[in-house]
């Protein structure tokens, strides 16, 4: 029997626990038919300390703070702004790091469908951490790195999902001047596993990566390791076509705790949070045709840190941030998920998606074009 640290469906999957165990008995295991990876303690190692309770972020929730201004913005040069998935903000906070000896730690994607946190202390790495990767990251042991890089007096700069940020705060349990944190606006978490076992579906083979978007396309395009394209999916224009994109966008496939989440909110867990500035005013629209970050700091520090980067920012206010974005104001939620969750682990994740999206489905991949079909033959037979 497995020792349970807090409510399964609560869970975020923040590796807090994994990373502050002593005896280094906690294991982050995939469950269930969409693999999300949860805590399993070797009760045989386990010396009852309870700091695996201590810093779980469910038991004791860390300090949330409102934005205290707002920015759309994008890299300054164009090459860099033209290659990022908005506007560049990841790319041009990096590299501001770096380039004053600070180290970096993002999200990265290797060869096999491997996404996982990494350290980065050389500017040609920064290329590794832009670009969306639609999976949940495996943190491993990156809080004990990162706690290491600041005991040594290095500065730090985090990027991860609300609850990665929240779970290194956590692990951390004290405040450092020379840590930045920052959070990324988020639609909720597949897991690796689900992903892995798609694209092997897909290819046949894991010896490929995949990339999800390409400025503001939402396109799923799966590499081999010679950049040759094997799969290609643009969600807009081709709804319902693609499993893995389709129950990621209307929430199928995330955690249960992504669904009740406590940082799809105003109220932010970091320094800064950064994403799509969707719903931006068309004042600025034609300034940002390859996309526009949404920039807001959350604290003095962060946005001290923002003013140094190298980026053409434009001051807007926090409301139009919040109101251009559904993940800034509550969960992505879904009144199927219920029976979605009931009927997935007997019948399969695609069975239960067209079960649960069957309306929908039908409605726009039978008779929407129908009814197209039907209009044209009609102009035709009487000429109009």
């Amino acid at each position: 029997m497995n020792k349970i640290i807090c409510a399964e469906k609560k869970c975020t999957g923040c590796y807090a626990c994994a990373n502050i165990c002593p005896k280094q008995c906690i294991e982050m295991r995939p469950k269930g038919v969409l693999g999300h990876v949860y805590p399993h303690i070797d009760i045989s190692s386990c010396i009852n300390c309870k700091l695996c309770e201590r810093v779980c972020q469910v038991n004791s929730p860390i300090k949330l703070a409102q934005p205290i201004k707002a920015y759309a913005g994008k890299h300054r040069e164009e090459s860099a702004y033209v290659s990022s998935t908005s506007g560049g903000a990841t790319d041009a906070l990096s590299c501001f790091f770096l380039q004053k000896g600070g180290i970096v730690y993002g999200c990265v994607e290797s060869s096999g469908v491997k996404v996982y946190h990494k350290r980065i202390d050389s500017l040609e790495d920064v290329k590794l951490i832009k670009g969306s990767k639609y999976a949940q990251s495996d943190i491993d042991k990156a809080y004990v790195l990162v706690k290491d890089d600041l005991i040594s007096g290095k500065e730090v700069l985090f990027f991860g999902t609300p609850c990665q940020v929240a779970g290194l705060k956590s692990f951390l349990r004290k405040d450092y001047d020379n840590l930045y944190t920052v959070d990324l606006i988020c639609h909720g978490t597949p897991s690796q596993e689900f992903l892995r076992n798609y694209v092997k579906k897909k290819t046949k083979n894991l010896g490929v990566y995949v990339s999800f978007r390409k400025g503001n396309d939402y396109l799923m395009q799966i590499f081999d390791n010679s950049s040759k394209e094997l799969y290609k999916y643009n969600l807009w224009k081709s709804r319902y076509k693609d499993l893995y994109f389709n129950t990621f966008i209307d929430g199928y496939t995330s955690r249960d705790s992504c669904v009740h989440c406590n940082y799809a909110s105003p109220n932010r867990c970091s320094d800064i949070t950064i994403g799509d500035f969707w719903g931006l005013s068309d004042d600025l629209k034609e300034e940002f045709k390859n996309g526009c970050s949404c920039i807001l700091p959350i604290t003095e520090k962060g946005d001290n840190l923002i003013s140094s980067i190298n980026m053409i920012l434009y001051n807007r206010s926090v409301d139009e941030a919040i109101k251009g974005n559904d993940r800034l104001r509550a969960p992505k939620t879904n009144k199927r998920r219920c029976l979605f969750d009931a009927i997935a682990p007997y019948m399969g994740v695609h069975l239960a998606y067209i079960i649960c999206e069957f309306d929908h489905i039908f409605n726009y991949r039978i008779w929407r074009p129908s009814k197209r079909l039907l209009r044209t033959q009609i102009r035709n037979i009487f000429h109009i």
